[in-house]
């Protein structure tokens, strides 16, 4: 006899027909999901429920890349399964659940990220982390957003 029986995993939690018989599911960041769970087929863009906001601080005439404000802290230093390998993927329109077809976070230091294209100083763009669970783990609180506005402000609340 077994008389407890533990699941896990995103991905099988994504999948699963029926928990009948299962004492205890540990599904890691299901109830947020991110970009690794986007490549692995555990869901959609659109069912990722944490973005991270950056502002480029720094951009010179002519590079072929610029700085962000973001960097391992707040994105992870977790690659992306995808090619070429990233720190997370800017949303091309957040609206539509649409990523950048050619923009990543191509390397990061500690507090910033270097994007893969050049853009002007100020410029915003929201990312798709590779590792929600990461990212979250560096802030204080979620900044729910519908659309553009923030329409709350959540704790998050640790008891380590």
């Amino acid at each position: 006899p077994c008389p407890g029986r533990s699941v896990g995993s995103t991905p099988a939690m994504a999948r699963a027909r029926s928990l009948a018989g299962v004492n205890e599911a540990r599904p890691g960041n299901y109830a947020l999901c991110d970009h690794t769970q986007v490549v692995l087929g555990s869901c959609e863009v659109r069912d990722c429920a944490v973005t991270v906001m950056a502002s480029v601080v720094s951009s010179q005439p002519g590079a072929s890349h610029c700085v962000i404000d973001a960097g391992a802290l707040a994105l992870s230093k977790d690659l992306g399964m995808d090619s070429p390998a990233h720190f997370g993927h800017v949303f091309d329109e957040y609206a539509d659940a649409r990523l950048h077809p050619d923009l990543r976070v191509a390397s990061v230091s500690q507090e910033h990220g270097v994007l893969d294209h050049p853009l002007p100083p100020g410029a915003r763009v929201r990312i798709l982390p590779n590792h929600a669970c990461l990212a979250v783990a560096q802030f204080d609180r979620f900044h729910v957003v519908r659309g553009d506005q923030v329409v709350a402000v959540w704790k998050i609340w640790r008891d380590r």
